[in-house]
């Protein structure tokens, strides 16, 4: 990205703040602590720079990041991450807090050997029948190293069942290997649904409609339709199911 590609995304962006916000652009020019001549300036493009300063206030303003009125192009997981963690909750950003402090004492105190594999299985700690409530999770490491060479870089965490609801296809005691990928046609799935902040664990069919199909007929199945933007955003796709351990190893 170039420099003067930056600064215009820049300007572009904090225009759309100004006027989210309801805020003439003398009003603005006071929140950044500068002239309003030289507000005026800087958003007609005649200001090559942007002065540190101005944009510290602008994100103290916002409560944004300064990454954000970069552009759309300068993105990364890192990034996008950070972006998403306004989003939440308090409740929710302690939470996420603690499994970032867990995974960093982690890595500070390691004594594991190299030729084991370490990942987050979750417990979720509310409701365990059909729909289970999403918000709370119990987290604890497990060894799945005779299962990386199998499934490689897909394998990222795994869910526990705690109830029989499932049974024979899921008992308890059962560890789910998950990958964060999205499931396609015929694979099993985590799926949340935003209007009840419930996961369901389910069993894709694609076809005209997308039918998330209960295990063993245990709970209704739910009808999406791919084609209406609205089905498809009530739902978001944790990860699909790669296998099952019965033993934590």
């Amino acid at each position: 990205m170039t420099r003067n590609t930056l600064i215009s995304n820049f300007i572009e962006k904090m225009e759309k703040e100004r006027i989210a916000t309801g805020l003439t652009q003398v009003q603005m020019a006071q929140q950044l602590e500068m002239s309003v001549s030289g507000y005026k300036k800087l958003i007609a493009g005649e200001i090559s720079r942007i002065d540190l300063y101005t944009a510290y206030r602008l994100c103290e303003f916002t409560g944004k990041w300064l990454f954000e009125f970069y552009g759309e192009n300068v993105s990364s997981e890192l990034t996008r991450a950070a972006a998403n963690l306004r989003l939440l909750t308090r409740q929710q950003l302690q939470f996420v807090s603690s499994v970032i402090n867990l995974e960093i004492d982690l890595i500070k105190n390691s004594t594991i050997p190299d030729k084991d594999d370490y990942i987050n299985l979750l417990t979720p700690t509310g409701s365990l029948q059909d729909g289970m409530y999403w918000d709370s999770v119990h987290i604890e490491k497990i060894n799945v190293a005779h299962y990386r060479e199998r499934f490689g870089t897909d394998l990222h965490c795994a869910l526990s069942i705690t109830s029989p609801h499932l049974y024979p296809a899921y008992n308890p005691g059962d560890i789910l290997l998950l990958s964060l990928s999205a499931p396609k046609d015929g694979d099993t799935g985590i799926f949340i649904n935003k209007a009840d902040n419930r996961g369901y664990i389910r069993k894709l069919r694609q076809s005209n409609q997308w039918i998330l199909e209960p295990i063993n007929n245990y709970g209704i199945p739910f009808i999406i339709d791919p084609f209406r933007p609205k089905d498809i955003d009530n739902w978001i796709v944790f990860g699909r199911v790669l296998t099952k351990m019965r033993v934590i190893e």
